[in-house]
């Protein structure tokens, strides 16, 4: 994929709504006495480099202390509107400059959807499901799982631009995602139909070839981790339908041979007592 400029319009933009904006998770107001705070998305302890304006965006105090080192697909997830905020702010942004915004946190928000459909569409409170599909690595899985398919589906159309992008990209949901009656449908519905949108400014694409090729990875993915060999991921992969989103596969580590003292155990110095 090829780099659009150095972030320094990102960096102005970024500096501009740190003083005027609105917090992208709550959408509080900045105040003159009270500006916003820098919040990396990616956070330093996990990779984010500390003046990357490309994952980093405004927030509150609260927000940002609130939130910490936890990663942005729980927190965004822990209350289903700060997606729709959160997608909120990226729509505010010119073209030249959501251009700028790192792939990673497309990606993250691509996930917290991913995992919201999929846990409000059983039989079971939504926050349950949560949970288990949560569990262990299975968030790790989902979360790089979803960076693929985001990436891999920018290449292509890298590959095949058009340079025509419409003034209002319309945006066809999947099957899967469709407005219906679940608790979250609205939230799903909207936060997808504004996830396209935006990816469609950011790789000069029509909304509806976006999509297209967002499900074609996302199927492609699906096949990957359908055919894993590793039973033990196989039988975790049919406990939840978004692991399948993920061709991860458990890597066998050699096992570590116990080592056994000569001396029955007793520790010190040789010939001590």
């Amino acid at each position: 994929m090829r780099e659009h400029g150095s972030g320094g319009a990102l960096q102005r933009e970024l500096e501009h709504r740190i003083r005027n904006g609105r917090c992208v998770y709550c959408r509080a107001p900045a105040a003159p006495d009270r500006p916003l705070t820098r919040e990396h998305v990616i956070p330093q302890a996990r990779g984010g480099r500390r003046r990357d304006a490309r994952i980093i965006v405004p927030a509150c105090a609260d927000c940002n202390q609130r939130r910490g080192c936890q990663e942005i697909v729980l927190f965004l997830l822990a209350r289903p509107g700060r997606i729709l905020a959160f997608l909120e702010y990226l729509s505010t942004l010119d073209q030249n400059t959501v251009r700028q915004i790192d792939v990673r946190v497309f990606a993250e928000v691509y996930a917290a959807m991913l995992l919201l459909a999929e846990s409000s569409a059983g039989d079971q409170p939504w926050r349950t499901q949560l949970d288990r599909l949560c569990a262990g690595r299975r968030l790790h899985r989902r979360r790089y799982a979803a960076r693929r398919i985001v990436t891999a589906a920018a290449v292509r159309l890298e590959r095949t631009r058009d340079r025509t992008v419409p003034e209002a990209p319309s945006c066809l949901l999947p099957a899967a995602m469709e407005s219906g009656d679940g608790l979250h449908a609205a939230t799903i519905a909207r936060g997808m139909a504004a996830l396209i949108g935006t990816l469609a400014l950011v790789w000069e694409a029509p909304a509806e070839r976006v999509l297209q090729e967002l499900e074609r990875e996302r199927r492609r993915a699906h096949r990957t981790g359908a055919g894993r060999e590793d039973a033990a991921a196989d039988e975790e992969a049919n406990e939840s339908k978004v692991v399948s989103l993920d061709g991860w596969k458990r890597r066998r580590g050699r096992r570590r041979r116990l080592r056994v003292d000569p001396r029955g155990g007793r520790t010190g110095r040789r010939g001590a007592a």
